[in-house]
């Protein structure tokens, strides 16, 4: 049996927004890479793997106490990639790295 995976893209697009009109097309475009990526996971690994795009501006503040932390320090740059409730990558969303480190999670086998 393969172990399913869980990816959770948490993205705060409007932090520092800006009144600049290209400053509004970086929340779209992560908001648009996550749904290709959730297409492609869907397509290679249809009942084994799920993506969620989670904005963190509109989300209830009580959720990802560490990771806004962490944004707020500076530690680390929107998007994070979470994998199985563990961050992975932060500040862009590299389909193939994530693909990889997914066939990686899934071949190990199930947890135990």
């Amino acid at each position: 049996m393969l172990q399913k995976v869980r990816i959770q893209i948490l993205d705060n697009p409007l932090e520092e927004v800006m009144l600049n009109a290209e400053e509004f097309d970086e929340p779209i475009k992560n908001k648009l890479l996550a749904d290709e990526l959730r297409k492609e996971m869907n397509h290679y690994y249809p009942t084994v793997v799920s993506v969620e795009y989670v904005d963190l501006f509109m989300n209830d503040e009580i959720d990802f106490p560490e990771i806004r932390e962490l944004i707020k320090q500076g530690a680390v740059n929107p998007p994070i990639i979470m994998i199985n409730g563990i961050p992975k990558i932060h500040g862009g969303i590299p389909r193939a790295i994530i693909k990889d480190e997914v066939e990686r999670l899934i071949y190990k086998g199930p947890v135990h």
